[in-house]
């Protein structure tokens, strides 16, 4: 009996997976035993990575490539547009201290931090 008779397995979803062994396996974990597995055969051990049907990377086409490319740049576009949107809707909540231009992002949250410290600390003095 081989190493992987020894295994049950089951298979779901095109996958199959090994079991606890279904009898005790006899093999000589021992020092003695050669360090080039001879008794583990590589016939019994092939080991294939599991792919699900129909997904080859090798078969993509350039215009399936595009596509992801484009609906990745679309998906990035609104990110960016949703976190502008933010900062600008947090700069409305600071006070403007006789600005000409709009503050950095980082000047945003920095004067957000200080302006919560500060509204802290006003409350602090009141209770």
């Amino acid at each position: 009996m081989s190493l992987m008779e020894s295994f049950s397995t089951e298979s779901y979803g095109g996958y199959t997976y090994l079991l606890t062994p279904s009898q005790p396996t006899n093999i000589d974990w021992s020092a003695s035993s050669t360090s080039s597995y001879d008794s583990l055969s590589e016939e019994n051990l092939k080991i294939t990575s599991p792919e699900p049907f129909g997904r080859n990377k090798s078969r993509v086409t350039p215009f399936v490539l595009r596509k992801r490319r484009l609906a990745a740049n679309a998906r990035e576009r609104r990110r960016m547009q949703n976190l502008n949107q933010a900062f600008d809707r947090l700069r409305t909540f600071l006070p403007q201290l006789g600005q000409d231009r709009q503050l950095s992002k980082y000047e945003t949250l920095q004067m957000a931090q200080t302006y919560i410290a500060a509204l802290y600390d006003l409350l602090d003095q009141l209770f």
